[in-house]
């Protein structure tokens, strides 16, 4: 079984743009309310339980994942060029993005959200392939 969630922030902690403005604040499923919300921040989730899909033999070679990414922080511009490299990053992955998201302002948190739904096979983790 692959832990796709830790995959996907050790390629992004990889990722020099996102590394200057996240250190430190890449979350899975939430963001501490006592983490510092002043810089913008990345929140990975799992939208639902990974799927078995490409058999071999009846054993399950491969599974299908759809992942949530969430960008948070102060400068629109930024949440932008931030998501374009996670983007990027998951699109190596074969993990593509998905219809369905949010982009937004909240004006009780003082900050953006572009919050996007990806999903694919990341055949290149397995020993399968």
């Amino acid at each position: 079984m692959i832990d796709i969630l830790k995959e996907i922030h050790d390629r992004f902690i990889k990722n020099e743009i996102i590394v200057q403005h996240c250190e430190g604040r890449i979350k899975f499923y939430k963001y501490p309310e006592t983490a510092d919300d002043t810089k913008p921040f990345i929140i990975i989730s799992l939208l639902e339980p990974p799927r078995e899909t490409t058999y071999a033999s009846d054993n399950a070679k491969v599974e299908h994942f759809s992942v949530q990414v969430d960008v948070e922080a102060i400068d629109r511009m930024l949440v932008k060029e931030i998501q374009g490299q996670v983007k990027q990053i998951l699109k190596e992955m074969n993990v593509m993005q998905e219809l369905g998201g949010l982009d937004e302002y909240f004006e009780e948190t003082k900050r953006f959200v572009d919050s996007r739904r990806y999903s694919g096979f990341p055949y290149f983790l397995y020993d399968a392939f």
